[in-house]
């Protein structure tokens, strides 16, 4: 929350100096630093702060933490179940979850007048007892890791993970304000992971097992999914291509299965957001684009939806450098439910395949 404060107060100190220099003649410095605050609040993004971040939230409310935590206790995650310590950025104490593997955990703290729920990975931020210290023990060291196609995949899977987590903390938090009484669930956004890279043409599961394989490129334009057997299980085709070749995203994408049409792909963009929208013979599936994990470096990131509930989180990479492999496109896949695992898998390969034309 203080970034994004100190985001917009460099903005509006930009827009009053450009006017300045703009009131004395100097148009020209006046109009480059003008562009210059333009180019802040692009950054920074539109629409409410909650929207904007992945990484902190915040909600306007007088539960304590005392409060939450009762509701909470008993609330399993990937991160585990929560406990009590504090976070330097706050007074008083906080809820946690984790810290898992790769030192993520989601801290709950009190502001002034709301409640902060927030991804972190400094872990000296975090004031706990002699008690607590076993929680800290087995963390993976990533500076000192060999990254492989599978590592940086796990890795990138758990920050996915965190950050769902926190949008759906926030969301249980904004709950019991309004209802104190409203129940919460047992568990909390168990996923299943699925991974594919470009040097191995296959999608993995958590184990390594062959799952899918996949063919791709972008010119010409192919996103295939297939069965171990090499059997076709779902495809993308433009509808159009463009003078350089390319898909026309105007005229849509037809969605195929091995036994022919299975529905059609369209890009939205709204005031809720962007995306696009696959409406199959299984229903309407919405894919919206969240904000970048750079924590993770990866850029393209959905959520895949179905009636509002959430399907699966699908990421990636398209240009990630290995040692042994060179450069490669990294695809992942966090399944909270594999009756349709198949569509995802395609619908990650397409957009990741789509995203490849902004390379150079």
């Amino acid at each position: 929350m203080k970034q994004d404060k100190a985001i917009t107060a460099v903005g509006v100190l930009a827009i009053i100096l450009s006017l300045l220099m703009m009131s004395v003649g100097r148009f020209i410095m006046g109009g480059i630093t003008l562009l210059l605050a333009f180019g802040v609040f692009w950054n920074r993004g539109g629409g409410k702060r909650n929207d904007r971040s992945i990484y902190e939230k915040i909600v306007k409310t007088d539960l304590s933490i005392a409060e939450l935590y009762e509701k909470l206790k008993d609330t399993d995650t990937p991160l585990g179940k929560p406990w009590i310590a504090e976070h330097k950025g706050f007074a008083g104490e906080s809820i946690l979850f984790g810290p898992g593997s790769f030192r993520d955990c989601v801290v709950i703290s009190r502001g002034k007048n709301y409640i902060d729920v927030r991804h972190v990975t400094r872990l000296e931020n975090i004031i706990r007892s002699q008690d607590d210290e076993y929680r800290f023990s087995g963390l993976v060291n990533a500076a000192e890791t060999e990254v492989t196609p599978k590592r940086y995949a796990v890795f990138a899977g758990f920050k996915l993970a965190s950050v769902m987590l926190v949008k759906h903390l926030t969301e249980l938090t904004e709950k019991l304000d309004k209802e104190r009484d409203a129940a919460m669930p047992e568990t909390l956004d168990f996923y299943r992971f699925y991974y594919h890279n470009s040097s191995d043409g296959c999608f993995r599961d958590s184990d390594g097992n062959e799952v899918l394989k996949v063919e791709t490129s972008l010119h010409p334009f192919t996103v295939r999914v297939l069965d171990s057997d090499g059997e076709l299980m779902g495809a993308v085709v433009p509808h159009e291509m463009n003078q350089r070749d390319e898909p026309a995203e105007s005229a849509g994408f037809e969605l195929l299965t091995g036994e022919g049409h299975f529905g059609e792909i369209r890009r939205f963009r709204d005031k809720s957001g962007e995306g696009f929208i696959a409406d199959t013979d299984a229903g309407e599936f919405t894919l919206k684009l969240f904000p970048s994990c750079m924590k993770a470096r990866i850029s393209c990131n959905y959520m895949i939806e179905q009636e509002g509930k959430l399907k699966a989180v699908i990421g990636g990479s398209p240009n990630i450098i290995f040692d042994e492999h060179g450069n490669c496109r990294s695809d992942l896949i966090n399944s909270y439910d594999d009756d349709y695992l198949v569509l995802y898998a395609v619908l990650e390969v397409f957009i990741l395949t789509l995203n490849s034309r902004f390379l150079k």
